[in-house]
């Protein structure tokens, strides 16, 4: 191999196989061999070529070369640390090395999303599922920017291998809620919610009249962050049984190294929904054939109900039953009509059908009255003229 000679050793060993005799003449014999090199634990130092040598007259030899393949390894000179941090707007570079042989292929994904946010021809940002090289050159590094980065190589020689690269971006805090009005009866649970936005993480408070709410009682406090972008954070403040004192601003703080930012909420009262009422009337009424010592034939009770209106109970309807000493009414009012005072002072609704229906009563009771008059008189005068 070169100007080196190969022996007999541990790692490199000669075999001889398949010799074999030939009987060309009967003074003569000549033998037929092959000779194998064998090299045990190749390692990349033993790539090159190998030369078989017969020592003869005119010396013969053979070359046999060896290439051997090496699976892709990231080197760590000329590679980024595990985490890069940058300012938003300001550029930044994301390097991978790798060896092998062949040469292996370097690109870059992310790691919790299935494309690269990269700046285009006219400046937005747009998404690419991956790009390639060692360097990945990012431009005025925008927040939606951040996350884990992924150098894989890979090349004809298994396994592919990776690594992870955190970009970091920096910039100062924002917050926001997204209702500032909130309205609700009392009694009841309230939630504001205050939207934070920063990097570095920001110290969170709730505050009101200056002073900081701390979890305890009727308040409490949960923080959530958001696992796909992390320099999102959730802030929420749960008051239970809101009370007359709760009413009024409420402030949400966010500060960090890079800044301070508030938001301001205001909670108010509303007064709980009623729901309209249904009036029904029952009329209970004594008929008597006589007068009474009061000087009055009909006794009258009135009872009122209220009941949920309902549109399939909006029509008037009436029916009298008859027994030997009692009639009922029950009339159901239409909520649209309006009430008034009878003679006796009692409320009732100004009905034109319930009208008219008492004038028919009024006239039937006094058609009856009038021929129970008649009816003696008629047999009078029939007897005399007999």
């Amino acid at each position: 191999m070169g100007d080196r000679k190969v022996i007999q050793s541990t790692r490199f060993f000669v075999t001889l196989e398949n010799a074999k005799t030939k009987n060309q003449t009967q003074s003569r014999e000549d033998e037929e061999a092959t000779w194998q090199l064998h090299i045990r634990g190749l390692k990349e130092a033993d790539r090159g070529c190998y030369m078989c040598q017969l020592n003869t007259k005119p010396m013969l030899s053979q070359l046999g070369c060896v290439d051997v393949l090496v699976p892709p390894d990231i080197l760590s000179s000329g590679t980024s640390d595990g985490e890069v941090s940058v300012l938003e707007g300001e550029n930044a570079t994301l390097s991978c090395k790798a060896s092998g042989r062949p040469s292996p292929r370097v690109f870059w994904r992310r790691e919790k999303s299935d494309f690269i946010l990269v700046r285009g021809v006219h400046d937005p940002l747009t998404q690419v599922d991956n790009l390639s090289g060692e360097r990945l050159e990012l431009t005025r590094v925008d927040r939606r920017q951040m996350g884990a980065y992924l150098c894989i190589a890979r090349n004809e020689v298994p396994p592919a291998v990776s690594k992870r690269v955190n970009l970091k971006v920096n910039f100062p805090p924002s917050a926001k809620a997204p209702n500032q009005l909130l309205s609700s009866p009392l009694d009841t649970n309230v939630s504001l919610i205050c939207l934070i936005e920063a990097y570095p993480k920001t110290i969170n408070l709730w505050m009101r009249k200056e002073q900081v709410i701390m979890s305890g009682g009727r308040y409490e406090i949960d923080e959530q962050g958001d696992p796909d972008e992390e320099w999102k954070t959730t802030i929420v403040l749960k008051i239970r049984r809101l009370e007359k004192t709760d009413l009024g601003e409420y402030t949400c703080s966010a500060s960090s190294s890079m800044g301070k930012a508030e938001a301001t909420l205001r909670v108010y009262e509303i007064e709980r929904a009623t729901v309209p009422n249904r009036i029904t009337s029952t009329n209970s009424k004594r008929l008597n054939r006589g007068k009474s010592k009061s000087g009055q034939g009909t006794m009258v009770n009135r009872v009122f109900h209220q009941q949920v209106s309902t549109p399939a109970m909006q029509k008037s309807t009436a029916r009298l039953i008859h027994n030997n000493r009692y009639a009922t009414s029950s009339t159901t009012a239409d909520p649209r009509a309006p009430l008034i005072k009878d003679q006796g002072n009692a409320f009732k609704h100004n009905n034109r059908n319930d009208n008219h229906q008492n004038l028919k009563d009024r006239s039937d009771a006094s058609t009856i009255i009038a021929s129970k008059r008649v009816l003696p008189l008629c047999l009078v005068l029939f007897s005399i003229v007999r």
